[in-house]
């Protein structure tokens, strides 16, 4: 039988959150448990696959009464790529859990990441030339100790049992909108506006425009006016492409502010009591975690 064959000149690799994707729901059966699993959306985990079998010219998934099946394809593929990931993870966890590496472990969701972390990491290497940092962005909360994770960066109100929570940054969230429709709308106040264009929904925090809108006595938008996205930073993507109005969370939306991309043009309360904190197990710290902790600290004073 003639050995397999890779071609030198390119790398036809699917894209790895399709694989990851696909091999949760092979495992399971489902996609509500593969995004437990993987610590997404189940639709995120249907968009995945779809694009994955799109990039394989193959359907890879069936639905039959509600439980997903492969297919022909799909069980080919399933057994040619599971030892492999399996691989992977395992490779994964023995770095993780060795207990001479250097590196510090920090998870973040990727809007904190993206708008606060990545451009300051620069300043990082500055002051800490030998640290190295392993970043594992998600918005699923990670068990630090089964993970073997160093520190986190964590909305909320503070209160994680069994860990330490020091606050980092008080987040205010504000109404924020591109400034030519602002100037289409001709609204002086967000509920007029609210009326006239959608409700950018971040679907990942339930309930948010509702609990907004009610701790400042604005009536929450209307549900045929609301327009649903998966995650903050396509919340925010479509309010700039002047899609309606979206919540923003200062800092992390100061940027976008300062350049005029988007506006926030109606005056509300600050009623807002969540922040940032960093998180970390109820134990010493390494000398390096401590380094980490005190740069982070270090960014907001």
């Amino acid at each position: 039988m003639p050995s397999e064959r890779v071609s030198a000149d390119r790398d036809y690799f699917p894209s790895f959150g399709g694989l990851k994707s696909f091999y949760e729901v092979a495992l399971t059966g489902s996609a509500v448990k593969a995004a437990a699993r993987l610590g997404v959306t189940p639709s995120a985990v249907s968009h995945q696959i779809k694009a994955l079998e799109a990039e394989l010219g193959a359907r890879l998934i069936e639905n039959r009464r509600g439980r997903l099946y492969l297919t022909v394809d799909g069980a080919q593929f399933f057994d040619r790529i599971k030892g492999a990931m399996t691989d992977i993870l395992r490779a994964t966890d023995l770095v993780r859990s060795n207990p001479d590496r250097k590196r510090v472990t920090l998870t973040l969701t990727p809007s904190f990441a993206a708008d606060w972390l990545m451009h300051r990491l620069r300043t990082l290497e500055h002051t800490h030339p030998d640290l190295e940092i392993n970043l594992i962005t998600t918005t699923r909360v990670v068990n630090l100790a089964r993970e073997n994770v160093d520190l986190a960066i964590r909305r909320g109100s503070g209160i994680w049992e069994g860990y330490v929570a020091e606050p980092l940054l008080r987040e205010i969230i504000v109404p924020v909108i591109a400034p030519d429709l602002v100037r289409r709308l001709k609204c002086d106040t967000l509920a007029d506006a609210l009326r006239k264009t959608r409700a950018l929904v971040n679907t990942t925090v339930e309930g948010e425009w509702d609990s907004w809108c009610r701790a400042r006595g604005i009536a929450p938008p209307d549900p045929s006016q609301r327009y649903n996205l998966e995650t903050y930073e396509l919340t925010v993507k479509a309010a700039v492409d002047e899609l309606g109005i979206a919540l923003g969370r200062k800092p992390l939306i100061d940027p976008l502010l300062a350049s005029g991309v988007l506006v926030q043009p109606f005056q509300t309360a600050d009623t807002d009591d969540t922040a940032y904190y960093i998180v970390r197990r109820n134990e010493l710290m390494t000398s390096d975690v401590k380094r980490l902790h005190g740069w982070l600290q270090a960014q907001v004073t």
